[in-house]
């Protein structure tokens, strides 16, 4: 036996134990090649497209067409798709096919980026993976099903459930708590069965494997050629003679690490990391030449290492057939890298960015449903390609910004300012193709003034609404009619924006999937007299500024503010909220809402310090304001509270800024929505340096420190607080993708966000959440990379109280959430073009699904693949992918089942419609398909694996529903269920 004297001391004495444990390929190490490119990050996309993306595919490429035993995984498609459509030549991409068909060349997770999984909404990490699932079905013929969310901040737990309902069989996780992934490592529990629904629970399970203390980068074996540019890792030596010794320790030492931690004698070894890969040949030729040595070796050392994809890894693990551990709903947020290190901050970086990313999927959403309704009923000429190419621009712009170096506010200034453009881009032309649609959908509505103005409004959800629509007018005596002609409810009251404009409210209900129509004039005075109804005018009552008091006053002088649903209580010697009274429960409760900061400045030597990643308060959170100035308009339908902070009592203008409203709708079902919450916007900033900004809302409810918050928008966690002995406040901080809650055994406090931001309760009774950041350090990297978020904005956002009995905000919660997310979206048509229309137009028949129901998407995604999957895959062997023409009639639509299982005696329950019915308004159905998640799998031919449980029970695999004969319309949603079709129209 050839001296082991160089092995680490563990390791020889197991080498020189029992002999019967020296047998080959004791250890199978599993080198998966890959490479990481973030979409942004310290650089914009095509700055890192040119540099070395390029650069990757087209060596990687070339290295495995000669290389038969080399093996590589891609993870982001739209670096990809970039390539693959602007610079792969005809002979690069026969390349790629051959490889694919191959298995050589391996396409994992396939979404356009790696989307981060604690401030993403779940609609648009499904658009995400949708877009680079269609795209690689499509090119292809393939559907990934294995994922590589490797470098995301945190793991949530819907991702497993929604990529168990993309296709999915394993699902690679890294980063999570370093003293949770300390002790899993010692308890050998890195792999396991995980349920992240508790509703569906082992319907959607996913086997997922999480990376051990080493990550995803093979720090030591980077053999590309050296390039003096900050962009790419410092390569280590060539494998020579003289270190071939070093690195074979260097690498058995660093397997035998990784496999101790994991249960079967198979070790995943990723080798690879950020930006590497441009010279693939010297890379493998060095790895070559390593592994070919320490294969030699295998007799006495017991490690066998070979070249693999995610796809062998995995099929190996489960060809094992061993029973696991069950890993129930709960994720993997926060993530702390240590003690210091909470990487809570980024709930809050770039607010701005956060706001408009959500904005912007709003906007697609109403838009894609918009035109695919256009589509199927008789239309005048509107260009097909143009529409699709306008949403496919939005829809791009929106999945790139899930990226989880995008979202998540940690880049450079210049990467915001790019993913900015290009949503701003995307969202004007979708409004233009929104424009051209109502010009084409319009009634013959009589003229206005000119000094008039037309209005849409467009209801994207699947239930009627009943809501405030706000318009801005530059008069203030207005008269509203709707499409009939008849008077309309509004009120008009001075703009909080402009001080020379008018906010118009206007009381609507409009059915699903469909329009309202206002004309909008100024009073004429000559005909005041006559029956013509105007707007009505709120009275204003103004509170002069109040300084902050550290003493208590027993008797309190209370102004109130009511609709039907409460009465608001606030304080007139402090301008504050005092109190809620909740009219279903008759319970007063208190509640005060004020802005606070956390300062960060522990000194420029220490590590511990804020940056737009990580969250570290220099101490708890002290209020941000000396005064604060109210104002109450009172009207017909709204009363607006607004409160202005100020920084010192002297200062001109505010810091901060809450617009409450209480709006009266009409009774029953149709008003509830709108009556059982408080509509508050804020304006937040400019903050002074090192500071992080929180709207703290407190209570008297005994909640103990017990908070819930949401995972994305589909499931909700709960967040007792835990005690740390260092950075115990950035640890108690979660992210709150659309909502979170505190209660006591009555009552129930909800917070609803249109955008995510971090949330916390630091104290009983309390829910803080975190709006805005401004931050400088002079960290090694930041400031020399501009990662110092030094964000000079003033960010709005919105939230939606709601207060009541558990039963109450258990069934207004969910849908509430919803329609903040899709407010009925607002269009002022081009007056100066004359509409013809033909005689016979009416309103389209409108789309109403139950309320436990959501409409998640409807559209026309515009694919060309045969839904026949051999019949696409030989289309694509005879090159005829490319002549096959969109299907127009050809709809994607998704339904999701807002509640939990035993959440509410009647949401919850299973709920069947007749999509036939449901849809007529859209037109005739000649078929229904079950698809996967992101459309690419016919579900009766999906058969994920499945996988033994320590119960002694095998689960997994297949879990649809299947249709009725023949593709039948009646179809059952379970809660929490996500289910996905292809409706074909009939034409018409």
């Amino acid at each position: 036996m050839e001296s082991l004297s160089w092995l680490p001391l563990f390791m020889q004495l197991v080498l020189l134990g029992p002999q019967e444990a020296l047998v080959p390929s004791q250890i199978r190490v599993f080198v998966v090649p890959h490479h990481h490119v973030d979409m942004g990050w310290l650089h914009t996309i095509q700055e890192s497209m040119q540099a070395y993306v390029t650069d990757i595919y087209a060596s990687v490429v070339e290295d495995l067409t000669h290389n038969e035993q080399h093996r590589f995984i891609i993870v982001d498609q739209e670096f990809f798709r970039l390539w693959w459509d602007g610079v792969a030549s005809a002979k690069q991409k026969l390349q790629v096919h051959e490889l694919v068909a191959q298995r050589r060349l391996e396409f994992v997770l396939g979404g356009q980026v790696m989307h981060d999984e604690a401030v993403t909404h779940i609609d648009d990490q499904i658009l995400q993976l949708t877009e680079g699932h269609g795209f690689l079905y499509e090119t292809f013929g393939i559907r990934p099903q294995f994922s590589w969310q490797v470098d995301s901040f945190g793991a949530s737990a819907t991702t497993p459930t929604l990529f168990a309902l993309a296709g999915f069989n394993g699902h690679v996780i890294s980063r999570i708590d370093y003293d949770l992934k300390v002790a899993m490592q010692q308890k050998q529990e890195m792999q396991f069965v995980w349920r992240g629904s508790r509703s569906l629970l082992a319907q959607q399970e996913i086997f997922t494997h999480v990376l051990d203390g080493n990550g995803y980068c093979s720090e030591g074996f980077v053999f590309q050629d050296q390039r003096m540019d900050e962009m790419f890792t410092p390569s280590d030596m060539t494998v020579s003679k003289d270190n071939l010794q070093m690195y074979t320790e260097k690498l058995l030492n660093n397997a035998w690490k990784r496999f101790i931690f994991f249960q079967t004698e198979h070790v995943l070894w990723p080798w690879g990391c950020d930006s590497q890969f441009f010279n693939a040949s010297a890379q493998f030729a060095n790895m070559d030449h390593l592994m070919n040595h320490i294969n030699s070796l295998t007799p006495n050392t017991g490690v066998f290492l070979e070249y693999a994809t995610l796809s062998d890894y995995f099929q190996a693990i489960h060809s094992k057939h061993m029973s696991w551990k069950v890993r129930n709903q709960h994720d993997f947020l926060p993530y702390s890298s240590d003690v210091l290190h909470s990487w809570t901050g980024f709930y809050a970086s770039r607010s701005g960015l956060k706001g408009l990313a959500r904005r912007a999927s709003a906007l697609l959403y109403a838009g894609e449903s918009m035109f695919t309704r256009f589509m199927l009923a008789p239309h005048r000429s509107l260009d097909p390609a143009w529409a699709l190419q306008w949403l496919q621009q939005l829809r791009w712009a929106v999945s790139e910004v899930q990226d989880h170096y995008a979202i998540t506010g940690t880049h450079t200034p210049n990467v915001r300012d790019m993913f900015e453009e290009h949503l701003s881009t995307g969202m004007q032309g979708v409004r233009k193709l929104m424009a051209s649609i109502i010009q084409d959908r319009s009634p013959v509505l009589s003229g206005p003034e000119p000094e008039g103005h037309r209005a849409v409004v467009y209801n994207p959800l699947a239930w009627t609404v009943t809501t405030i629509v706000t318009l801005t007018v530059d008069f203030p005596e207005v008269n509203l009619t709707d499409e009939t002609g008849n008077p309309v409810t509004a009120q008009v009251q001075n703009s909080k924006e402009m001080p020379s404009a008018y906010d118009l409210l206007v009381l609507t209900t409009i059915p699903g999937l469909s329009y309202r129509y206002y004309i909008i004039r100024p009073t004429r005075r000559a005909q005041k007299d006559t029956q013509e109804t105007g707007a009505s005018v709120g009275s204003t009552n103004h509170f002069d500024r109040r300084p902050r008091k550290n003493h208590r006053q027993v008797v309190r002088r209370l102004v109130h503010v009511e609709n039907d649903c409460y009465t608001v209580f606030l304080d007139k010697d402090t301008n504050l909220m005092h109190s809620i009274w909740e009219r279903q429960s008759n319970r007063t409760i208190r509640v005060t809402q004020e802005f606070m900061e956390y300062y960060n400045h522990h000194g420029w030597d220490q590590e511990s310090i804020s940056d737009n990643s990580v969250f570290t308060p220099n101490g708890t959170a002290k209020p941000a304001w000396a005064a604060v100035e109210m104002e109450i308009l009172e009207g017909q339908l709204v009363t607006e509270i607004r409160q202005y902070f100020y920084r010192t009592v002297d200062d001109r203008d505010p810091t901060y800024t809450i617009y409450s409203r209480l709006a009266r709708g009409p009774p029953g079902a149709d008003g509830e929505l709108l009556c059982h919450r408080i509509e508050q916007e804020y304006r937040v900033g400019p903050l002074e340096l090192n500071r992080e900004a929180i709207l703290r809302t407190s209570t008297d409810l005994n909640t103990g420190r017990v908070l819930y918050s949401d995972n994305n928008g589909y499931q909700l966690q709960r967040r007792a607080y835990k005690h740390y002995e260092a950075n115990a406040i950035a640890r108690n901080y979660y992210p709150m993708t659309q909502s979170a809650f505190i209660q006591d055994r009555q009552s129930r406090l909800v917070l609803l966000s249109e955008q995510a931001h971090g949330v916390s309760s630091q104290g009983s009774g309390q829910m803080e959440v975190m709006l805005h950041r401004r931050l400088w350090n002079n960290k090694q990297g930041n400031s020399s990379d501009d990662l110092t978020l030094n964000d000079t904005s003033v960010v709005q956002s919105v939230l939606w109280l709601l207060l009541g009995t558990r039963t109450l905000t258990r069934d207004l919660g969910p849908r509430s959430g919803v329609a903040l997310q899709h407010r009925p979206v607002v269009l002022i048509p081009d007056l100066s073009e004359t509409i013809q229309v033909p005689p016979d137009f009416q309103q389209q028949e409108a789309v109403t699904l139950p309320p436990s129901l959501h409409l998640q998407i409807l559209s026309i995604p515009g694919w060309t693949y045969n839904l026949n999957h051999t019949k696409h895959l030989q289309n694509l062997q005879k090159g005829h992918q490319g002549q096959v023409k969109v299907d127009f009639r050809r709809v994607l639509l998704r339904l999701h089942h807002l509640y939990e299982k035993g959440q509410h005696p009647v949401r919850s329950q299973p709920v069947t419609v007749n999509l036939q019915s449901v849809l007529r308004g859209l037109g005739s159905v000649v078929s229904v398909e079950e698809r996967s998640l992101t459309g690419t799998w016919d579900v009766s031919t999906l058969h994920r694996w499945s996988w033994k449980i320590r119960d002694g029970h095998q689960h997994g695999g297949s879990s649809h529903h299947p249709l009725p004969p023949h593709g039948g319309p009646n179809i059952t949603i379970h809660p929490k269920e996500i289910r996905t079709f292809f409706i074909h129209f009939e034409k018409q």
